[in-house]
């Protein structure tokens, strides 16, 4: 029987290259979704740090999150917030993530705006599977992006107003 080699070279090819071109999708789309999961990235245009950090810290005082300053600088400012509440239910439920209820941020100058980037206490939901531990983790990551959030538009609110 006489083998019809230009077929079954190109047809090889074909199946690497879908193979390859697969590969290349999934470990995107993977990596992807694992750096949602961990990070917590915002940014804001037209909005200096050092002026986001000051609103920050009064609307966490408001939101009974403390806030510890571990770095500053000019433009750039590493802190820590705690959601002190959060800790001690966490702390009754299981010590060991306790971690959950600390987020660090880094907020930076962006040139013409802010950058936050974080770790998200949503990471949590995945490292442990505990339903109550999940609705905490979903729950904080929430409050903590739409705090983050409302800062912003609060500025910007009260530029518009001013004007």
């Amino acid at each position: 029987m006489k083998k019809n080699w230009p077929f079954i070279i190109i047809t090889s090819f074909g199946i690497g290259a879908t193979l390859i071109f697969v590969y290349i999708f999934v470990y995107s789309l993977a990596v992807n979704t694992v750096k949602s999961a961990v990070l917590l990235e915002k940014a804001y245009p037209h909005i200096k740090p050092q002026e986001y950090m000051n609103l920050l810290q009064k609307k966490a005082e408001k939101n009974n999150i403390k806030i510890i300053k571990i770095s500053s600088e000019e433009n750039l400012f590493l802190i820590q917030m705690v959601d002190e509440k959060q800790l001690e239910d966490i702390l009754s439920l299981a010590p060991q993530i306790s971690p959950l209820s600390i987020v660090n941020l880094v907020i930076y100058d962006l040139g013409d705006g802010t950058g936050i980037v974080g770790n998200n206490p949503y990471l949590w939901d995945i490292v442990i599977d505990n339903p109550k531990v999940d609705e905490m983790a979903e729950n904080f990551s929430d409050r903590l992006s739409d705090l983050l959030d409302s800062i912003y538009w609060d500025y910007k609110k009260g530029k518009e107003t001013l004007k």
